[in-house]
């Protein structure tokens, strides 16, 4: 089987941040999956379909507050229970200001960073 290289372009963490999302005027609540300094996954209630422009509102553990334009790229059902379905959306930034872009890629780096004891 050929291994298949790696095409994102910013190293992705897995996180359970809070985020906030608004799609033209519906905002909702959702939970990032994982973070890269291109992009989110993050699970929502209900099905958005690709190429879908979204604003998003999160904050790193850091307390940096990010606020963002972002397109959804992808729209994947999981299902919870007989009852329940989520949606698994991964979104690429499309309007990320250069220090918040790079508070994230830190933030992702020093998760990605072997802790050094002392």
């Amino acid at each position: 089987m050929p291994i298949h290289p790696e095409r994102r372009s910013a190293p992705r963490i897995s996180v359970g941040v809070p985020i906030f999302v608004t799609d033209d005027t519906t905002p909702y609540a959702a939970e990032a999956d994982n973070l890269s300094a291109s992009g989110v996954c993050c699970t929502v209630a209900h099905f958005v379909p690709p190429m879908t422009k979204l604003e998003l509102r999160f904050e790193l553990p850091s307390g940096h507050a990010i606020r963002c334009g972002g397109v959804v790229v992808r729209s994947q059902p999981s299902v919870l229970g007989a009852d329940r379905a989520v949606y698994q959306l991964a979104i690429f930034f499309t309007e990320l200001s250069n220090d918040d872009r790079s508070a994230i890629g830190r933030f992702v780096q020093q998760r990605l960073s072997p802790t050094v004891l002392r």
